[in-house]
């Protein structure tokens, strides 16, 4: 049961980081853990989450396979190996220039990423986020989980520090003129 519940952690671990380096921070910052992400594509919790704070930028934080154990298909959904740091989607539901800026902070901050492609959907919060009001510019950041949806569920605690940082990282270098405006 780390799917979902790592999501959690991580955020809070976010937080504390940025609560511990300390300083005025122009964005301000809501953390939510929603619920019936995984039925249908009703969007559950997050889309009235989504809705009642209409924020201006959203990262979901969620698990995807780890890529790097026999039989798992790289060509699919790409090469994701457990301690490689965290997943950054691209696609429909994610908007282009929270992608960038997430893979430029990662790259300023010297973390491991990679990418996935979800050029539909990407089964996460962030399907119904995005949509929700006006829009909201969505990011994910998942973490390689080996054995997903089983009872031996595994993730690497690097990882989990490094989607950490990455969170932390780019709130900061949010702006009072920060747009994602797409231009």
């Amino acid at each position: 049961s780390i799917d979902n519940r790592i999501g959690a952690f991580i955020v809070l671990e976010a937080l504390r980081i940025l609560k511990a380096e300390g300083g005025e921070m122009a964005a301000q910052v809501t953390a939510a853990a929603t619920t019936q992400e995984e039925i249908g594509f009703s969007g559950g919790g997050a889309r009235a989450c989504a809705y009642a704070l209409d924020p201006q930028v959203a990262l979901v934080v969620d698990v995807s396979f780890a890529t790097d154990s026999p039989g798992m298909e790289k060509k699919e959904i790409g090469s994701h190996r457990l301690g490689g740091g965290p997943i950054l989607a691209r696609g429909s539901a994610t908007h282009p220039l929270v992608f960038e800026r997430l893979a430029e902070t990662a790259e300023k901050e010297g973390i491991p990423f990679s990418i996935q492609a979800n050029p539909r959907f990407t089964s996460t919060d962030a399907d119904s986020i995005y949509l929700s009001r006006a829009g909201v510019a969505t990011g994910v950041i998942s973490i390689p989980n080996r054995y997903m949806h089983s009872p031996n569920e595994i993730v690497s605690l690097d990882d989990l520090d490094a989607a950490a940082r990455l969170i932390a990282a780019f709130v900061r270098g949010l702006g009072k003129d920060t747009d994602f405006t797409p231009r």
